[in-house]
């Protein structure tokens, strides 16, 4: 008999237990997390070069050879195009000439004078006659002095009907053809540096302030290699004069040799803004809307497993976490699953707790 009573109070006390446990609502609850305040701008941006330039000659003349055509990559200093020198080849000829005369002329007065000083001593020529050779002597040096100049002049002007490229980079356009005659400020091909481009994004101009170098985190990817992270660095902040356009300019330099981008090609954007002091964050699955427009969020604390519910407001979204203007206490977790019918003090079972 006692056996069986003992069985019996057994199982009264399983299904209490049972009965207990299925009064309870199950919940999942989150611990909120506290980080950093940011803000995240996505914007898109285009990709250009550093250098672009238009290269003409320096000197008027008929193109006799066209070393590059479009597409092509050189060097600095690599040769574009070479000008019909031959009449410039003459002048520089004729100036050494020249030259040379001076040179001799001037060895020639040299030596009269010397002539003049020894016998000036003998008392054979008077002193008005050394002095005019003296004279001579520094004329002469002035002449070659003249024609020395005279010669660099036109070895500049010859070196001058060599087209180089002032940069490393491709040709992009090719303006002229070979036997046309070019002048100055005439184009003869267009040259991009590609290493190393800018990325130019527009940014709201209310930005402007919030854009300080070191509270600002940049990501940035390509459209045409979209699954690889630019080596990005912001070099300035441009401002624009229109009023009407109320963005200004945000540069920065793209550190690339793959050779995978070029001028022209578009980008994504994601900045990241250092805004204020660490906020709390909890996942949006916790916000309850109420008619009135408020937002209330359920909370369960670490020793206890009734509810209570909190007004909050809610600062901003950030993808699946919600960013509160409140700080919640430590020791409390906020209730993200079966939230939407508890009531003040209800007893409830966690099911599930993330981090």
């Amino acid at each position: 008999m006692a056996y069986r009573c003992t069985v019996f109070a057994i199982v009264l006390l399983v299904q209490l237990v049972a009965a207990t446990a299925l009064a309870q609502t199950p919940v999942s609850v989150a611990r909120p997390a506290l980080s950093g305040s940011t803000e995240t701008l996505r914007l898109t941006g285009n990709l250009t070069a550093r250098r672009t330039a238009s290269l003409s000659p320096q000197v008027a003349g008929r193109i006799q050879r066209l070393a590059v055509d479009a597409g092509d990559v050189v060097e600095a200093g690599a040769v574009i195009a070479e000008l019909d020198d031959r009449l410039a080849g003459l002048e520089v000829q004729r100036a050494q000439a020249l030259r040379s005369e001076a040179a001799t002329a001037l060895a020639e007065a040299r030596r009269l004078a010397e002539e003049g000083q020894r016998l000036t001593s003998s008392r054979f020529l008077p002193d008005t006659e050394v002095r005019a050779r003296e004279a001579a002597v520094a004329a002469a040096e002035a002449t070659l002095q003249r024609a020395e100049a005279e010669l660099a002049i036109e070895r500049e002007r010859a070196s001058r009907h060599v087209l180089t490229a002032p940069f490393g980079g491709i040709v992009s356009a090719r303006m002229a053809q070979p036997g046309e005659w070019i002048e100055p400020g005439s184009a003869v091909v267009e040259l991009v540096e590609v290493e190393n481009l800018w990325l130019d994004v527009r940014v709201p101009q209310g930005y402007w302030a919030a854009l300080a170098r070191d509270r600002i985190r940049v990501r940035a990817r390509a459209d045409a290699v979209p699954d690889r992270l630019l080596d990005t660095e912001i070099i300035a902040r441009v401002p624009v004069s229109d009023p009407a356009a109320r963005t200004f300019l945000l540069r920065l330099l793209v550190h690339d040799e793959s050779g995978d981008l070029t001028p022209g090609m578009s980008a994504r954007v994601e900045l990241d803004l250092l805004t204020g002091e660490p906020r709390t964050r909890i996942p949006r699955d916790a916000l309850l809307r109420d008619p009135d427009g408020s937002t209330r969020i359920w909370l369960l604390p670490n020793d206890s497993d009734q509810v209570r519910q909190q007004k909050v407001s809610v600062r901003r979204m950030l993808g699946d976490q919600a960013e509160l203007d409140e700080t919640l206490a430590d020791d409390v977790r906020v209730v993200v699953r079966g939230n939407e019918g508890l009531s003040e003090g209800e007893t409830v079972r966690v099911v599930e707790e993330t981090r």
